[in-house]
Protein backbone atom coordinates (compact mmCIF):
# COMPACT_ATOMS: atom_id res chain seq x y z
CA UNK A 1 0.00 0.00 0.00
CA UNK A 2 1.44 3.45 -1.49
CA UNK A 3 0.31 6.37 0.24
CA UNK A 4 2.74 8.52 -1.83
CA UNK A 5 1.41 10.85 -4.79
CA UNK A 6 3.27 9.65 -8.08
CA UNK A 7 5.14 11.71 -10.06
CA UNK A 8 2.70 12.89 -12.44
CA UNK A 9 0.20 14.02 -8.94
CA UNK A 10 3.31 15.42 -7.50
CA UNK A 11 3.78 18.14 -10.63
CA UNK A 12 0.36 18.62 -10.99
CA UNK A 13 -0.28 19.57 -7.24
CA UNK A 14 2.89 21.59 -7.76
CA UNK A 15 1.55 23.84 -10.86
CA UNK A 16 -2.10 23.95 -8.82
CA UNK A 17 -0.15 25.48 -5.49
CA UNK A 18 1.60 27.76 -7.49
CA UNK A 19 -1.36 29.33 -9.88
CA UNK A 20 -3.59 29.28 -6.71
CA UNK A 21 -1.53 31.13 -4.45
CA UNK A 22 -0.60 33.57 -7.04
CA UNK A 23 -4.13 34.42 -9.09
CA UNK A 24 -6.74 33.46 -6.03
CA UNK A 25 -5.45 34.18 -2.91
CA UNK A 26 -4.36 37.24 -3.07
CA UNK A 27 -8.16 38.34 -4.61
CA UNK A 28 -10.02 36.73 -1.63
CA UNK A 29 -11.07 39.52 0.18
CA UNK A 30 -11.92 41.49 -3.20
CA UNK A 31 -14.20 39.21 -4.51
CA UNK A 32 -15.89 38.50 -1.52
CA UNK A 33 -17.08 42.27 -0.56
CA UNK A 34 -18.15 42.32 -4.35
CA UNK A 35 -19.76 39.63 -4.39
CA UNK A 36 -19.34 39.53 -8.08
CA UNK A 37 -18.31 35.94 -9.73
CA UNK A 38 -14.76 35.63 -10.84
CA UNK A 39 -14.97 35.96 -14.51
CA UNK A 40 -11.27 36.40 -15.08
CA UNK A 41 -9.93 33.99 -12.54
CA UNK A 42 -12.12 31.08 -14.24
CA UNK A 43 -11.04 31.95 -17.47
CA UNK A 44 -7.40 31.26 -16.61
CA UNK A 45 -8.09 28.43 -14.51
CA UNK A 46 -9.94 27.40 -17.68
CA UNK A 47 -6.85 28.02 -19.79
CA UNK A 48 -4.77 26.00 -17.64
CA UNK A 49 -7.28 23.02 -17.70
CA UNK A 50 -8.31 23.09 -14.47
CA UNK A 51 -11.79 23.39 -15.23
CA UNK A 52 -14.01 19.74 -15.50
CA UNK A 53 -10.67 18.27 -15.91
CA UNK A 54 -11.60 14.86 -15.41
CA UNK A 55 -13.32 15.27 -19.00
CA UNK A 56 -11.90 13.96 -22.15
CA UNK A 57 -9.43 15.82 -24.74
CA UNK A 58 -11.80 15.03 -27.24
CA UNK A 59 -14.06 17.80 -26.07
CA UNK A 60 -11.61 20.03 -24.96
CA UNK A 61 -10.74 18.75 -21.21
CA UNK A 62 -7.16 17.85 -19.56
CA UNK A 63 -8.86 13.76 -19.30
CA UNK A 64 -7.62 14.07 -15.73
CA UNK A 65 -8.20 11.07 -13.38
CA UNK A 66 -9.98 11.93 -10.37
CA UNK A 67 -7.57 11.55 -7.81
CA UNK A 68 -6.18 14.67 -9.86
CA UNK A 69 -9.72 16.72 -9.72
CA UNK A 70 -9.37 15.90 -6.03
CA UNK A 71 -6.14 17.84 -5.90
CA UNK A 72 -6.91 20.71 -7.83
CA UNK A 73 -9.95 20.86 -5.18
CA UNK A 74 -7.78 20.97 -2.48
CA UNK A 75 -5.53 23.69 -3.53
CA UNK A 76 -8.27 25.98 -5.06
CA UNK A 77 -10.10 26.11 -1.79
CA UNK A 78 -6.90 26.14 0.63
CA UNK A 79 -5.77 29.55 -1.39
CA UNK A 80 -9.15 30.67 -0.66
CA UNK A 81 -12.63 29.20 -0.09
CA UNK A 82 -14.96 31.08 -1.97
CA UNK A 83 -13.05 32.07 -5.34
CA UNK A 84 -11.93 28.69 -5.14
CA UNK A 85 -15.17 26.51 -4.92
CA UNK A 86 -16.68 29.27 -7.01
CA UNK A 87 -14.20 28.62 -9.71
CA UNK A 88 -14.22 24.54 -9.22
CA UNK A 89 -18.20 24.20 -9.31
CA UNK A 90 -18.15 25.72 -12.97
CA UNK A 91 -18.26 22.13 -14.32
CA UNK A 92 -21.60 20.77 -12.12
CA UNK A 93 -23.93 20.25 -15.15
CA UNK A 94 -20.77 18.41 -17.34
CA UNK A 95 -21.03 15.00 -15.79
CA UNK A 96 -24.79 14.37 -16.45
CA UNK A 97 -23.99 15.07 -19.95
CA UNK A 98 -21.02 13.42 -20.12
CA UNK A 99 -22.13 9.99 -19.13
CA UNK A 100 -25.39 9.89 -19.69
CA UNK A 101 -25.69 12.77 -23.15
CA UNK A 102 -26.17 12.39 -26.48
CA UNK A 103 -22.82 13.08 -28.85
CA UNK A 104 -24.18 16.07 -30.34
CA UNK A 105 -24.81 17.18 -26.43
CA UNK A 106 -21.31 16.72 -25.52
CA UNK A 107 -19.75 18.35 -28.37
CA UNK A 108 -21.96 21.00 -28.10
CA UNK A 109 -21.77 21.98 -24.27
CA UNK A 110 -19.32 20.36 -22.54
CA UNK A 111 -16.01 22.25 -24.55
CA UNK A 112 -18.09 25.82 -23.29
CA UNK A 113 -17.23 25.21 -19.45
CA UNK A 114 -13.69 23.75 -19.73
CA UNK A 115 -13.04 26.60 -22.62
CA UNK A 116 -14.37 29.01 -19.91
CA UNK A 117 -16.93 30.22 -21.77
CA UNK A 118 -19.44 29.44 -19.35
CA UNK A 119 -20.25 28.04 -15.84
CA UNK A 120 -22.59 24.97 -16.06
CA UNK A 121 -25.59 24.28 -13.56
CA UNK A 122 -27.42 21.21 -12.70
CA UNK A 123 -31.17 22.45 -11.02
CA UNK A 124 -32.04 19.47 -8.49
CA UNK A 125 -33.48 21.40 -4.80
CA UNK A 126 -36.77 23.00 -4.70
CA UNK A 127 -38.43 25.19 -2.31
CA UNK A 128 -40.13 21.93 -1.16
CA UNK A 129 -37.73 19.37 -1.67
CA UNK A 130 -33.71 19.02 -1.04
CA UNK A 131 -32.76 16.05 0.08
CA UNK A 132 -35.94 13.99 -0.83
CA UNK A 133 -35.28 14.39 -4.47
CA UNK A 134 -38.54 11.83 -5.46
CA UNK A 135 -40.48 14.75 -4.19
CA UNK A 136 -39.42 17.29 -6.89
CA UNK A 137 -42.89 19.12 -8.30
CA UNK A 138 -41.47 20.60 -11.68
CA UNK A 139 -42.62 18.80 -14.42
CA UNK A 140 -41.90 18.30 -18.00
CA UNK A 141 -45.21 17.97 -20.35
CA UNK A 142 -44.65 16.25 -23.85
CA UNK A 143 -45.62 18.77 -26.33
CA UNK A 144 -45.39 18.35 -30.13
CA UNK A 145 -41.62 18.42 -30.95
CA UNK A 146 -40.61 18.21 -27.49
CA UNK A 147 -41.47 19.03 -23.96
CA UNK A 148 -42.31 21.85 -21.98
CA UNK A 149 -40.65 22.74 -18.15
CA UNK A 150 -42.50 24.28 -15.73
CA UNK A 151 -41.32 24.76 -11.82
CA UNK A 152 -39.23 26.35 -9.47
CA UNK A 153 -35.69 25.59 -8.69
CA UNK A 154 -33.50 26.61 -5.58
CA UNK A 155 -30.45 27.41 -4.31
CA UNK A 156 -28.87 26.03 -7.81
CA UNK A 157 -25.25 27.07 -8.46
CA UNK A 158 -24.50 29.17 -11.69
CA UNK A 159 -28.26 29.53 -12.21
CA UNK A 160 -28.06 33.08 -13.02
CA UNK A 161 -24.82 32.98 -15.32
CA UNK A 162 -24.92 29.83 -16.90
CA UNK A 163 -25.33 29.50 -20.57
CA UNK A 164 -26.87 25.75 -20.37
CA UNK A 165 -28.32 24.20 -16.91
CA UNK A 166 -29.30 20.65 -16.36
CA UNK A 167 -33.06 20.50 -15.05
CA UNK A 168 -34.45 17.47 -12.97
CA UNK A 169 -38.14 16.96 -13.81
CA UNK A 170 -40.89 15.22 -13.34
CA UNK A 171 -41.80 13.03 -16.75
CA UNK A 172 -44.71 10.78 -14.97
CA UNK A 173 -46.18 12.57 -11.27
CA UNK A 174 -47.03 8.81 -10.17
CA UNK A 175 -44.24 7.12 -10.47
CA UNK A 176 -41.84 8.67 -7.69
CA UNK A 177 -38.10 8.56 -8.32
CA UNK A 178 -38.82 6.58 -10.97
CA UNK A 179 -40.73 9.12 -13.37
CA UNK A 180 -37.79 11.83 -13.04
CA UNK A 181 -35.96 13.01 -16.29
CA UNK A 182 -33.06 14.85 -17.03
CA UNK A 183 -33.04 18.02 -19.38
CA UNK A 184 -30.95 20.44 -20.72
CA UNK A 185 -32.02 23.65 -20.85
CA UNK A 186 -30.43 26.62 -22.72
CA UNK A 187 -30.96 29.75 -20.26
CA UNK A 188 -31.40 31.89 -22.96
CA UNK A 189 -34.81 30.09 -23.62
CA UNK A 190 -38.60 32.04 -23.30
CA UNK A 191 -39.71 31.16 -19.91
CA UNK A 192 -36.34 30.68 -18.01
CA UNK A 193 -36.05 33.61 -15.44
CA UNK A 194 -33.59 33.33 -12.22
CA UNK A 195 -33.10 35.43 -9.14
CA UNK A 196 -29.59 35.92 -7.68
CA UNK A 197 -29.87 34.82 -3.80
CA UNK A 198 -28.05 36.68 -0.85
CA UNK A 199 -26.06 33.99 1.32
CA UNK A 200 -24.24 33.91 4.26
CA UNK A 201 -21.10 32.56 3.13
CA UNK A 202 -19.77 32.14 -0.74
CA UNK A 203 -20.08 35.54 -1.34
CA UNK A 204 -18.65 35.39 -5.13
CA UNK A 205 -20.48 32.12 -5.86
CA UNK A 206 -23.92 32.56 -8.11
CA UNK A 207 -26.65 31.00 -6.29
CA UNK A 208 -29.82 31.20 -7.92
CA UNK A 209 -33.59 30.82 -7.82
CA UNK A 210 -34.94 29.51 -10.93
CA UNK A 211 -38.45 30.05 -12.29
CA UNK A 212 -39.80 27.80 -15.40
CA UNK A 213 -43.07 28.69 -17.33
CA UNK A 214 -44.28 26.78 -19.75
CA UNK A 215 -40.30 26.25 -21.02
CA UNK A 216 -40.01 24.89 -24.36
CA UNK A 217 -37.13 22.27 -25.22
CA UNK A 218 -36.52 19.94 -28.10
CA UNK A 219 -36.99 16.28 -27.95
CA UNK A 220 -33.46 15.75 -28.53
CA UNK A 221 -32.69 18.07 -24.93
CA UNK A 222 -33.64 15.31 -23.09
CA UNK A 223 -30.71 13.89 -21.23
CA UNK A 224 -29.91 10.07 -21.27
CA UNK A 225 -33.50 7.98 -20.57
CA UNK A 226 -37.11 8.98 -20.00
CA UNK A 227 -37.91 8.27 -16.32
CA UNK A 228 -33.76 7.25 -15.73
CA UNK A 229 -33.34 10.79 -14.46
CA UNK A 230 -32.97 9.51 -10.79
CA UNK A 231 -30.45 6.36 -11.49
CA UNK A 232 -28.47 9.00 -13.59
CA UNK A 233 -28.59 11.55 -10.62
CA UNK A 234 -26.65 8.85 -8.33
CA UNK A 235 -24.47 8.17 -10.51
CA UNK A 236 -23.80 12.02 -10.42
CA UNK A 237 -23.63 12.48 -6.57
CA UNK A 238 -21.15 9.15 -6.29
CA UNK A 239 -18.61 10.86 -8.21
CA UNK A 240 -19.77 14.75 -6.99
CA UNK A 241 -19.59 14.00 -3.18
CA UNK A 242 -16.15 13.45 -3.35
CA UNK A 243 -15.28 16.34 -5.07
CA UNK A 244 -17.17 17.97 -2.46
CA UNK A 245 -14.64 16.14 0.16
CA UNK A 246 -11.91 17.40 -1.56
CA UNK A 247 -13.17 21.48 -1.46
CA UNK A 248 -14.06 21.32 1.99
CA UNK A 249 -10.50 19.63 2.83
CA UNK A 250 -9.08 22.92 1.20
CA UNK A 251 -11.21 25.15 3.07
CA UNK A 252 -10.08 23.01 6.38
CA UNK A 253 -6.11 23.12 5.45
CA UNK A 254 -6.65 26.57 4.84
CA UNK A 255 -7.53 27.76 7.84
CA UNK A 256 -5.48 25.67 9.86
CA UNK A 257 -2.37 27.04 7.76
CA UNK A 258 -3.63 30.38 8.74
CA UNK A 259 -4.22 29.54 12.33
CA UNK A 260 -0.76 27.90 12.57
CA UNK A 261 1.35 30.72 10.93
CA UNK A 262 -0.68 33.35 13.41
CA UNK A 263 -0.31 31.06 16.51
CA UNK A 264 3.75 31.29 15.65
CA UNK A 265 3.26 35.18 15.55
CA UNK A 266 1.05 36.19 18.27
CA UNK A 267 1.91 36.63 21.70
CA UNK A 268 -0.30 36.53 25.14
CA UNK A 269 1.12 36.12 28.15
CA UNK A 270 5.20 36.69 27.47
CA UNK A 271 4.52 33.88 24.93
CA UNK A 272 3.55 33.15 21.52
CA UNK A 273 0.48 31.28 21.40
CA UNK A 274 1.82 28.16 20.15
CA UNK A 275 3.74 27.76 23.08
CA UNK A 276 0.12 27.33 24.96
CA UNK A 277 -0.87 24.21 25.34
CA UNK A 278 -4.64 24.84 25.04
CA UNK A 279 -3.89 25.98 21.70
CA UNK A 280 -1.36 23.64 20.88
CA UNK A 281 -3.83 20.89 21.63
CA UNK A 282 -6.31 22.35 19.34
CA UNK A 283 -4.29 22.66 16.19
CA UNK A 284 -2.78 18.83 17.03
CA UNK A 285 -7.01 17.69 16.56
CA UNK A 286 -6.94 20.12 13.59
CA UNK A 287 -4.23 18.72 11.98
CA UNK A 288 -5.43 15.21 12.69
CA UNK A 289 -8.94 15.44 11.58
CA UNK A 290 -7.67 16.76 8.50
CA UNK A 291 -5.00 14.26 7.81
CA UNK A 292 -8.30 11.22 8.31
CA UNK A 293 -10.28 13.58 5.71
CA UNK A 294 -7.60 13.58 3.29
CA UNK A 295 -7.17 9.76 3.88
CA UNK A 296 -10.80 8.95 3.16
CA UNK A 297 -11.51 11.69 0.22
CA UNK A 298 -8.25 10.34 -2.04
CA UNK A 299 -8.82 6.64 -1.32
CA UNK A 300 -12.66 7.56 -2.45
CA UNK A 301 -11.25 9.27 -5.15
CA UNK A 302 -8.96 6.55 -6.04
CA UNK A 303 -11.77 3.66 -6.11
CA UNK A 304 -13.79 6.22 -8.92
CA UNK A 305 -10.84 5.74 -10.95
CA UNK A 306 -10.33 2.16 -10.14
CA UNK A 307 -13.81 1.54 -11.39
CA UNK A 308 -14.76 0.80 -7.73
CA UNK A 309 -16.82 3.76 -6.73
CA UNK A 310 -18.85 3.47 -3.42
CA UNK A 311 -21.90 5.37 -2.23
CA UNK A 312 -20.26 4.67 1.61
CA UNK A 313 -17.21 6.07 0.67
CA UNK A 314 -18.40 8.53 -1.25
CA UNK A 315 -20.77 10.05 1.59
CA UNK A 316 -18.15 8.97 3.86
CA UNK A 317 -15.66 11.33 2.42
CA UNK A 318 -18.37 14.18 2.07
CA UNK A 319 -19.47 13.89 5.52
CA UNK A 320 -16.20 13.70 7.43
CA UNK A 321 -14.77 16.30 5.24
CA UNK A 322 -17.41 18.78 5.67
CA UNK A 323 -17.29 18.35 9.45
CA UNK A 324 -14.09 18.55 9.87
CA UNK A 325 -13.99 22.07 7.82
CA UNK A 326 -16.67 23.22 10.39
CA UNK A 327 -14.84 21.95 13.26
CA UNK A 328 -11.48 23.51 11.65
CA UNK A 329 -12.54 26.79 10.60
CA UNK A 330 -14.66 27.19 13.87
CA UNK A 331 -11.13 26.69 16.02
CA UNK A 332 -8.84 28.59 13.55
CA UNK A 333 -11.01 31.42 14.35
CA UNK A 334 -11.09 30.78 18.06
CA UNK A 335 -7.51 30.95 17.49
CA UNK A 336 -7.08 34.29 16.28
CA UNK A 337 -9.97 35.91 19.07
CA UNK A 338 -11.48 39.19 18.09
CA UNK A 339 -9.63 39.39 15.17
CA UNK A 340 -10.70 36.45 13.77
CA UNK A 341 -14.20 38.13 13.78
CA UNK A 342 -13.23 40.71 11.88
CA UNK A 343 -13.22 41.09 8.28
CA UNK A 344 -8.97 41.90 8.71
CA UNK A 345 -8.25 38.02 8.53
CA UNK A 346 -9.51 35.52 5.99
CA UNK A 347 -10.31 33.23 8.87
CA UNK A 348 -13.67 34.53 9.02
CA UNK A 349 -14.71 33.87 5.72
CA UNK A 350 -13.63 30.45 5.37
CA UNK A 351 -15.35 30.00 8.99
CA UNK A 352 -18.90 31.76 6.92
CA UNK A 353 -18.19 29.63 3.60
CA UNK A 354 -17.25 26.13 4.69
CA UNK A 355 -20.78 25.99 7.06
CA UNK A 356 -22.79 25.00 3.84
CA UNK A 357 -20.36 21.78 3.35
CA UNK A 358 -22.75 19.94 5.74
CA UNK A 359 -25.92 21.03 3.57
CA UNK A 360 -24.97 20.83 -0.28
CA UNK A 361 -25.02 17.85 -2.18
CA UNK A 362 -26.68 16.01 0.45
CA UNK A 363 -26.67 16.58 4.59
CA UNK A 364 -24.61 14.93 6.66
CA UNK A 365 -28.19 13.42 7.81
CA UNK A 366 -28.41 11.93 4.34
CA UNK A 367 -24.91 10.53 4.20
CA UNK A 368 -25.01 9.11 7.61
CA UNK A 369 -28.48 7.34 6.24
CA UNK A 370 -26.90 6.25 2.91
CA UNK A 371 -23.85 4.96 4.57
CA UNK A 372 -26.27 2.96 7.67
CA UNK A 373 -28.46 1.77 4.30
CA UNK A 374 -24.95 0.34 2.72
CA UNK A 375 -23.89 -0.95 5.97
CA UNK A 376 -26.89 -3.09 6.13
CA UNK A 377 -27.45 -4.13 2.83
CA UNK A 378 -31.27 -2.09 2.39
CA UNK A 379 -29.78 0.68 -0.14
CA UNK A 380 -31.99 0.17 -2.54
CA UNK A 381 -33.74 1.61 -5.59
Amino acid sequence: MNFEFDEEHRILRDAVREFAEKEIRPYGKEYDEKGEYPWDIFRKAAKLGYVGADIPEEYGGSEMDYLGCAIIAEEFTRADSSIGSAVLTASLGCPMVRYFGTEEQKENYLPLVVKGKTPSAIAITEPDAGSDVQAIKTRAERVEGGWKLNGTKTFITNGSISDWVVVLAKTDMSAGYRGISAFLVETDRDGYEARRIKKMGLNCHDTAEIYLKDLFVPENNLIGNENFGFYQLMRFFNESRVFVGAVQLGMAVGAYERALEYAKQRKAFGKPLIEHQAIQFKLADMWKDIEAARLLVYRAAWMIDSGKADPAFSSAAKLFASETAVRVTYEALQIFGGYGYSKEYDIERYYRDARVGTIYEGTSEIQRLIIARMLSGKLRF
